[in-house]
């Protein structure tokens, strides 16, 4: 009996881990397993309209069901009298529900995607009309049928990686200055103390220092190097994740829901979380596949507006398909080929 317990609570530790992991991160599994009704009314709910959410008619019948696709957002932190925030980390999660695999599609935030007769970069998407709009340019550009989103706030990345006891992170010379002024920035947003870098090196970052590292685009690599500083932090949230106790866990949901927004309705969320321990992240991959060489656009002194364009976006398009569903055969549909003619 005793040993039934044990192996109980080590599954049920198991399982919190990957609930907060993907609040963070992934966020959808963080949903779906959700394990009571209090944790979950701390979870922002926001209903959006499908008819506003462009989804791919033809995508929909095709996969029949078979599929979760499901928008994930990092959205910047702003102050209470902010009335539009964007969002830099941008992710597509699709589960296949037979197999429980899970594909990851990074989104570079500044993508250059189409809405309509013209072009929009994804984070400028996000911050014009929330998910619903962000969806929208998803779904349209990508030929996609994505109806669920989860957004989380960076300040909740912050608040987990501060009480994991901070991430292990390689700092260059060059990304020192940018991370002391994010975090400058951020603290006199949320009116906490400042912490300086020592220097650069091997060192332990704390929760601001680590999101102001993912924050950083000016350096060598633009956006899209920024995507690859975020996917280091989230490796070794991963890590240190795996090692939490259960009470530790616990304080970092009370402290992140908050900080969650979805439009998954409990039911759901239940419905999903019973198989949770089964899912299985499969791989994670970026969009567009290649690009053309970034451009900067002048801004105020030490910023700048970086555009990613797709190098083939039909091409990567068709790529993106084969990737997250597969077996399921895919041709490029009319509004795909017309967009291509528009993000040449």
């Amino acid at each position: 009996m005793e040993e039934r317990k044990e192996e109980s609570k080590v599954k049920n530790k198991k399982k919190l881990i990957i609930i907060v992991a993907v609040v963070l991160i992934l966020a959808l599994i963080a949903v779906v397993g959700i394990y009571a009704a209090n944790k979950w009314g701390k979870i922002k709910k926001t209903d959006l309209k499908k008819e506003n959410l462009e989804v791919s008619k033809e995508v929909e019948q095709e996969l029949d069901g078979g599929y979760l696709n499901v928008a994930l957002f990092g959205v910047n932190m702003k102050a209470e009298n902010d009335t539009t925030v964007d969002s830099d980390a941008i992710y597509i999660a699709s589960i296949n529900l037979d197999t429980k695999k899970i594909h990851l599609v990074s989104v570079y935030g500044n993508t250059i995607l189409g809405t309509g007769e013209k072009t929009i970069r994804m984070k400028d998407a996000y911050a014009e009309g929330g998910p619903e709009k962000a969806i929208a340019v998803l779904n349209e550009s990508l030929d996609l049928d994505i109806q669920k989103y989860v957004s989380v706030n960076f300040k909740a990345m912050a608040d987990v990686i501060d009480l994991l006891g901070g991430v292990e992170i390689e700092v260059s010379e060059e990304e020192v200055p940018h991370v002391d002024g994010y975090v400058r920035d951020m603290a006199a947003l949320l009116e906490e103390k400042e912490t300086k870098l020592e220097g650069p090196g091997k060192q332990t970052l704390n929760g601001l220092q680590a999101v102001g590292y993912c924050r950083i685009r000016i350096t060598e690599g633009g956006d899209v190097k920024r995507g690859s500083r975020q996917q280091t932090v989230i490796q070794q949230m991963l890590r240190k994740l795996e090692d939490a106790k259960f009470a530790q866990i616990d304080k970092i949901m009370d402290k992140v829901f908050p900080e969650v927004e979805t439009n998954f309705k409990f039911e759901e969320a239940a419905g999903y979380g019973k198989d949770i321990a089964d899912y299985k992240l499969e791989s994670i991959q970026t969009f567009p596949v290649e690009i053309k060489p970034q451009t900067r656009e002048g801004g105020k002194e030490g910023d700048y507006a970086e555009t990613v364009e797709c190098a083939d976006y039909e091409n990567d398009v068709i790529k993106l398909h084969e990737s997250l569903f597969e077996g399921v055969a895919y041709e490029s549909s009319k509004r795909v080929k017309e967009l291509a003619e528009i993000l040449k």
